[in-house]
């Protein structure tokens, strides 16, 4: 009660529902275009994921598996270790840089700090999903805003939904 406790003290709020109402509430903010970011059970993940992450909408973002290769350089240069399933869009800058899985975890460090990135990532029984999530990529080398939406997903750990009224 205590974790509840200070939750609430900084301004958030806890829920407590069934799979079916968790879903639906995460399904709610997509939906509406609210952003918002929800510890969720695996089962509740899965299933907003297959809701939300359609093989037509995979498509559509260009999402695709992470590399092994980009893997192997997020866990020796970022230090992030097991990335296990990813899945990611690349989007090319005007400087010829591609920002892809890497550069997100890159970015996520650099406004975060390492410990809450990994923290995140080390969850075992809480997936997070970011609904409509509100960061904009930025390019590692120029420096510049990109304007194309990037999608991330690591099964079962960390990933985002986005509305398509966006």
């Amino acid at each position: 009660m205590a974790s509840i406790e200070a939750v609430i003290n900084n301004g958030k709020a806890v829920i407590s529902a069934d799979d079916t109402n968790v879903v639906a509430a995460v399904q709610e903010a997509l939906r509406n275009g609210r952003s918002a970011t929800f510890y969720v059970s695996h089962t509740q993940a899965a299933a907003v994921n297959a809701g939300d992450w359609t093989p037509q909408r995979i498509k559509e973002a260009e999402m695709e598996p992470v590399t092994s290769e980009e893997k192997a350089r997020i866990e020796s240069e970022l230090g992030v270790k097991d990335t296990g399933s990813l899945y990611s869009n690349r989007i090319p800058c005007e400087c010829g840089r591609v920002y892809g899985a890497f550069e997100f975890v890159q970015q996520g460090i650099a406004e975060h700090g390492r410990e809450a990135v990994g923290s995140v990532l080390a969850l075992e029984n809480t997936s997070v999903i970011r609904v409509n999530p509100v960061t904009v990529a930025v390019c590692p080398d120029c420096k510049r805003k990109l304007l194309r939406g990037h999608y991330y997903c690591w099964v079962n750990g960390y990933g985002c939904c986005k509305s398509t009224e966006m």
